[in-house]
């Protein structure tokens, strides 16, 4: 039988959480499968061996895992892993995260033009995303700005939370024009009101766009990724180090 788990990262916040349910119960809905089950990865339950056993007490043994995160990185490539690693007699089909994708890219435009966004010579586009230690991260949240440039019309620069380039540092650099920041986060957390704190202190003219979130033109990519199997990763094509 189909089992399908949709892994989301967690958040300490109810309603952010609450947010990922309603919408992955949608995309659920436009699913065959026979089993679906979602699952936290830190912050909130089921857990990812909860729902597994879950899966597995309802007589599946094979099982595709789509990590509902926007990059690679720690917790798409190792920490799940680490999880899927404690049930050796199920056979898993892991799919890769949303990444670079045109829906990704319209999502991001999207949110550029509800900020106010016009493609001006005085305005410059920021996007910040969380960071990661794993390269392959920092690769796909290159191309995703060139994509977007492309489909913007203008230079998309780019920083991080955690990692540098420092948001904080790329805005000192792009000071005098009216700078729009996307937050490239699905669960934007405490992020977004640390950066408008420490922004405050830069100073300029500074717009915060809408993140990610769990807009509904999602739920297409997220049904791509858990049916394209010649993406499907194995777990020993992890970063380990």
């Amino acid at each position: 039988m189909e089992t399908i788990i949709y892994i989301a990262h967690g958040s300490r916040r109810d309603t952010a959480n609450r947010k990922f349910i309603d919408f992955i119960q949608n995309v659920m809905q436009q699913s065959s499968a026979t089993i679906q089950i979602f699952a936290f990865l830190e912050h909130a339950g089921p857990s990812v061996a909860q729902a597994i056993e879950t899966c597995i007490n309802q007589g599946a043994n094979e099982i595709t895992v789509v990590p509902v995160f926007l990059l690679p990185g720690i917790h798409a490539n190792l920490d799940i892993q680490a999880e899927l690693e404690r049930f050796p007699n199920v056979i898993f089909h892991y799919r890769r995260p949303l990444g670079v994708d045109d829906i990704m890219v319209e999502i991001l435009a999207d949110r550029l033009a509800a900020a106010g966004f016009g493609g001006q010579e005085d305005e410059a586009v920021l996007l910040v995303s969380h960071g990661s230690r794993v390269p392959e991260a920092a690769v796909e949240f290159e191309k995703l700005a060139i994509s977007l440039a492309e489909k913007i019309g203008c230079d998309v620069h780019r920083a991080y939370v955690t990692t540098p380039v420092f948001y904080h540092e790329m805005v000192r650099k792009l000071v005098g024009q009216k700078i729009f920041i996307l937050p490239h986060f699905l669960f934007s957390g405490g992020y977004t009101v640390k950066m408008k704190r420490e922004l405050d202190v830069v100073g300029g003219d500074i717009i915060f766009c809408e993140p990610v979130g769990f807009d509904e033109k999602l739920i297409p990519l997220i049904e791509k990724r858990a049916t394209e199997v010649e993406h499907e990763l194995k777990l020993s094509d992890y970063v380990t180090a």
